[in-house]
């Protein structure tokens, strides 16, 4: 079986722990099994992952934390939506690799006006893993809602937030207080943002030359490396937005730090996407504005 074999697509199917044979007998350790989509009586262990738990492992699944943030987002009486698809974009507001769940949504109550007559919306990425590659938690981006790019950034909206009792043992219905605190803490200061952006607006390249020493620059420092083609027919008008048929994407100064992090954030959001993108997001944006922020 491939390494990257996915056991069940359903990212919600049955999962359990089970006792690792020596000998033909159980030990007390325990590998992470998925149940068999075809012999639904059967679990697999997932391929590739090799990872041992105690007794005392405390595993939370898929569906529990999908449970748990739609309780949250009730609760929470604001108004909140899944992410929206665009085509054959990557933007999905569900990922599962067969190791790796997340799940995002959009709140509509905290949209902020932004440059070029759109707006941005406070956006919550719930996430899960059976690989140890991602705790229980929480995460915040920023939605542009002309084109559903989402800008993930911990200086302005601060780092991830992970649950504090389930990820040390304890259970998932602790940690219900805290994530609704976290929503409504960002929530309720979304629009300290906009100076942020107003910032970046006014910080420009002054030249083609400019834009490539940006790029060097941004690529050396945060490793993130996209290709100038796909930046520059973004920018022109020519790139994954206009592939996908977002009329409503409007690049009016192509040589400001926003609009070069808006077509950074649509390659990384529609054309890399999942956890892959969400990280190139924060460290792109965060790197644009630090140094807008720096000027």
């Amino acid at each position: 079986m491939s390494k990257t074999e996915i056991v069940n697509k359903d990212p919600f199917c049955d999962v359990r722990l089970e006792n690792i044979m020596h000998g033909g007998h159980k030990t007390d350790k325990f590998l992470i099994a998925l149940q068999d989509p075809v012999t639904s009586n059967q679990f697999r262990e997932i391929p590739g992952v090799g990872t041992v738990h105690s007794a005392d492992y405390t595993l939370v699944s898929n569906r529990q934390v999908h449970d748990m943030a739609n309780q949250v987002i009730v609760d929470s009486g604001m108004t909140f939506e899944p992410v929206p698809s665009w085509g054959e974009g990557h933007s999905a507001n569900l990922f599962w690799n067969g190791r790796r769940f997340s799940e995002k949504w959009f709140c509509k109550d905290t949209a902020v006006a932004v440059p070029g007559g759109s707006s941005m919306m406070l956006g919550m990425e719930v996430t899960n893993s059976y690989d140890g590659s991602a705790k229980v938690g929480l995460a915040f981006f920023a939605m542009h809602v002309a084109c559903s790019n989402q800008f993930y950034s911990n200086n302005m909206l601060g780092c991830p937030f992970e649950f504090p009792h389930v990820n040390r043992g304890g259970k998932l219905e602790e940690d219900i207080g805290e994530a609704m605190q976290q929503i409504q803490e960002k929530a309720s200061t979304f629009g300290k943002i906009v100076p942020n952006i107003k910032r970046m607006q006014g910080m420009h390249v002054g030249s083609f030359k400019g834009f490539l020493q940006l790029r060097r620059e941004l690529t050396a420092t945060t490793g993130v490396e996209i290709r100038d083609k796909q930046l520059l027919d973004e920018l022109s008008g020519n790139g994954i937005t206009s592939e996908l048929q977002m009329k409503d994407v409007q690049y009016n100064d192509p040589s400001s730090y926003w609009d070069i992090s808006n077509a950074y954030t649509a390659v990384t959001t529609h054309l890399v996407g999942g956890p892959r993108g969400s990280d190139h997001s924060q460290r792109v944006v965060d790197f644009l504005l630090q140094k807008a922020l720096a000027a």
